[in-house]
């Protein structure tokens, strides 16, 4: 696997940003080039300057607009390995993840910034209202203009007006669907496979914040509505079928990720961890899933080992 990168920022300059938000750009994703146009317009108008990172797999490029640093991976990457790129590509202390068809307040940076150093936290998340629609994208809105939100626990959410997430209230147990943490307190790592070596598909940032709270960090909400959250059930990585909670039951998580890799500038291709054999029908039936659903994905399952 082959990495290319582009537009690095100066890091010489004297008011650098403090904080990166990096966003995965799929090579399937749909109408990609118009999400990503406002995806970066939206992180331009954030009051706190935030400096954007932006990584490609399957060997796509960046439009010449696209005046950001940005990454190509000449190999697919899973959602959870292109974030774990983002956090060793980072050039700031404080990363934030921004997927590409969420958009943020003008102020949500700034808000989670200040949440992290006011409550001396690890991690930070605040509350999101859900969208149905993909109208509000192109929309600059900040924190202040949104009015009073409802909350239903049904999941998929159900489409209604002003529906907020509940993850700066604490009332669905998340943290939102983008959080701010200090990658001086928690080190470059991001969960990228499990013990089996079986990619993790969709519960990555559940296995993070677990991951914080194990080991002692504090982790803070906020409450203020500091973006909208796209929900599509027939579009999105987290409602298509997976064995990621099984996985997680019988397997854990792979000490070493996706992120420590590229942080170690070490050739992905050799150190992405190769599927074990089974040692069960189970296991292989298991590994079976994972791989036929990866290739639903456009994904390419970990080689396995001969016995």
């Amino acid at each position: 696997m082959r990495i290319s990168s582009h537009n690095n920022p100066d890091l010489t300059t004297q008011d650098r940003p403090q904080v990166t938000v990096f966003c995965a750009v799929w090579h399937k994703q749909d109408n990609k080039l118009e999400l990503l146009k406002s995806h970066w317009e939206n992180l331009k108008q954030q009051s706190l300057p935030v400096e954007p990172c932006y990584i490609f797999d399957n060997g796509d490029t960046a439009p010449d607009w696209l005046d950001a640093p940005w990454h190509s991976f000449s190999e697919p990457l899973t959602i959870y390995e292109a974030w774990g790129a983002g956090v060793a590509l980072a050039k700031t202390r404080y990363v934030m993840n921004l997927n590409m068809d969420d958009r943020l307040s003008t102020d949500a940076a700034e808000i989670l910034f200040k949440t992290l150093k006011s409550q001396n936290a690890s991690l930070a998340g605040g509350e999101w209202v859900i969208c149905f629609d993909q109208d509000f994208q192109t929309e600059t809105f900040s924190s202040a203009e949104e009015p009073a939100t409802h909350f239903v626990s049904d999941w998929p959410p159900v489409p209604s007006e002003k529906l907020r997430l509940g993850s700066g209230t604490g009332e669905r147990g998340t943290f939102g669907p983008a959080t701010m943490w200090d990658l001086q307190k928690t080190d470059v790592w991001y969960p990228s496979y499990f013990g089996n070596r079986a990619p993790i598909l969709s519960i990555g940032d559940n296995i993070f914040w677990r991951s914080l709270r194990e080991k002692g960090h504090k982790r803070a909400r906020n409450a203020s509505v500091i973006g909208r959250y796209y929900s599509s059930p027939d579009e999105q990585a987290e409602f298509r079928p997976h064995n990621d909670a099984e996985n997680l039951r019988e397997h854990g998580v792979a000490r070493v990720s996706f992120a420590q890799m590229v942080a170690a500038g070490q050739p992905p291709e050799n150190q992405r961890p190769a599927m074990p054999a089974p040692r069960n029908r189970i296991e292989a039936r298991s590994q079976e899933l994972g791989a036929h659903y990866l290739k639903l994905f456009g994904r390419t399952a970990p080689s396995q080992p001969t016995v």
